[in-house]
Parts: structure tokens; sequence; C-alpha cells
């Protein structure tokens, strides 16, 4: 098939495009730098330069691409330049309307986006699920991120006029991501810099990149219209998986913080995730997608990435 992929040299990227180039798909990847579209040409795409914010050229790129599918794998968190949520916002609403517009003028019958599971509303037991409402109501320091992310599920599902898929990935973990053995989780851990706060109650449904990719490669064929929990088997709480991985890392033992000094110095978003946030379901995906993990458990896959006996 012929697919276009917006973000295809981030941390899913860098997974998915080799596995869609070996299936012998012809995979048309944008970046909006020349180092990024090199990385691209390196993994057996083809690489064009563009920007979802610049709506004539993104239409011109997707048309001449033409392609069945289009995958939406754009964020900003790593940007350096500008603040990176903000960034990823804009991403999420404006930049999602331009390539949904893009995709439906060029005809493709699939548009995938890239989401997130743990912005829902948390439930007192037990894990969320699709049909968890979005924490729409959540304090101002989450809210615009649930109110993004709903407007961009709500593009791809009810207004491209394609068949939309919504992938909610967990917390993503593996090569390139910000828990590589040398990025900022596993530094601030060693650092004695990641506090367990409150009960450490923040329930984490994280996945492996590769799993993630791999998910990705069974919603181009599979599944109607819809949202998809794309996460691993083993849901943890932050006081369980923390002082484990402080021991793969031969790093102290985690300190503790108080609610009351976590909202203070760390602000709301860091408190919901560490002390509120729900873990996922991933029956659905599992059933629907006929998805296999690769990395069943965090356990497993941190454990390997950070080579711990």
């Amino acid at each position: 098939m012929n697919i276009f992929i917006a973000g295809g040299s981030g941390a899913i990227g860098r997974q998915l495009v080799p596995m869609l180039v070996q299936e012998g798909h012809h995979v048309v990847a944008m970046s909006r730098s020349p180092e990024g579209a090199a990385q691209l040409d390196a993994m057996g795409a083809t690489s064009v330069i563009g920007n979802v914010f610049d709506t004539a050229r993104l239409c011109e790129l997707v048309k001449r691409a033409a392609p069945e599918i289009v995958i939406h794998q754009l964020t900003a968190f790593g940007a350096k330049d500008a603040d990176p949520l903000a960034e990823t916002l804009r991403i999420r609403t404006e930049g999602t309307r331009n390539l949904v517009e893009a995709a439906r003028k060029s005809a493709a019958r699939r548009f995938i986006t890239q989401s997130i599971s743990f912005i829902c509303r948390p439930v007192k037991d037990g894990l969320t699920d699709e049909e968890t409402p979005l924490y729409l109501d959540a304090s101002p320091a989450i809210r615009p991120l649930a109110q993004a992310v709903a407007a961009m599920e709500e593009r791809t599902i009810h207004g491209s006029g394609m068949e939309g898929i919504v992938l909610r990935y967990g917390w993503f973990y593996g090569p390139g991501t910000n828990y590589d053995p040398n990025d900022t989780i596993p530094r601030a851990i060693k650092k004695g810099r990641m506090p367990i706060v409150g009960a450490g109650d923040g329930t984490y449904s994280f996945v492996h990149v590769r799993d993630a990719a791999l998910a990705t490669m069974k919603a181009l064929t599979r599944g109607e219209s819809g949202i998809y929990n794309i996460v691993d088997n083993d849901p943890v709480k932050l006081s369980e998986w923390l002082p484990a991985v402080a021991r793969f890392l031969d790093a102290p033992p985690p300190a503790h913080m108080a609610e009351a000094l976590a909202r203070e110095k760390l602000g709301d978003m860091l408190l919901y995730v560490f002390n509120e946030q729900a873990g996922a379901s991933n029956l659905k995906s599992k059933k629907v997608l006929s998805w296999e993990l690769e990395v069943p458990s965090w356990k497993i896959g941190l454990k390997a990435l950070y080579n711990a006996t």
C-alpha cells in the first residue's frame, strides 16, 4: 500500500517505518528538517520536508504521495526552541485538522492517529477502557491536554470522512524515549530527583515502542473506526515501579514527597501523573486488532533495557 506518515523520525516512527518498508509498503514520510529526512531515507522511506502548519505545502505533499493510509505520529515533546507541551497541544488541534484535511483531499481511506491512554478521568477501582471519558473536568493545569486530545480524537473518528483509528498509547519506553538509559528519567532516578508523591497511587500503563509500532501495523488493516488502547498487560503504581527501576539502575531508593508539597513544587500535572492517573485495559486491542505483545510487562522490558540482573 501507499502510506504517508507524519512524524516518522520519532520514537515510534523509528520502529514503525522499517516495519512498513519490510512489509513491502511504499512509505512517504514527512520531516521538518533535512536531518530528519536523512534518517527517514536511511530507514527505506521516501522522505519529504514539510510542516503540518503549512497547509498548502502539506496538501501538496500528501496528494503527491497518493496514500491509501495516512498515519499521524506527530508530537513536539522533544522541542527545544519552544514550550514542548504548548507545541504538542497545537499539533493535536491545528495540526490534526490540517493533516486530516490533506488526507481527505488526497482520497485516503484510513487515518490513524497517535493519542494517549493516560488522560482519561480517573476511576476509583480497576482500569479505564476505550469508553472511559477523557478528563475534561480536570484542574486548569491538566484540562488543556484533555481538551486537545478530545479535539484530535473527534476529528479523526467523526470529522474526516475516512476510517478513523485512534491508538491511545501508554507510557512509551525503549530506545529513543525518555526512559532510554542515558535520557531524562533514568538520570533523574540516579540522582534521587524522582520522588514517590503521596501514596504513589498513579497507575502507569507502559508500552514498549516496538510493541506500539506492531499495534500500528495491525491497525493498517484491522479494526473499525474507533479508539484502541495500546498498553502492556501489567499496569503498575508509581510506588511499585519506581523503586524497582531504581534497583535496576543501581540507584538510591526514591524519596517520598507529600501531596501538598508536590502540588507546590511540581504542579498539578505531575501530581496527577504520580498519584492520580489510572491504568488502561488492552483487551479490546488484543481481540479486535489481533495484537500480540512481544514485551508483555514493564518488568521484563525495563530490566532488559537497563541490562539489570
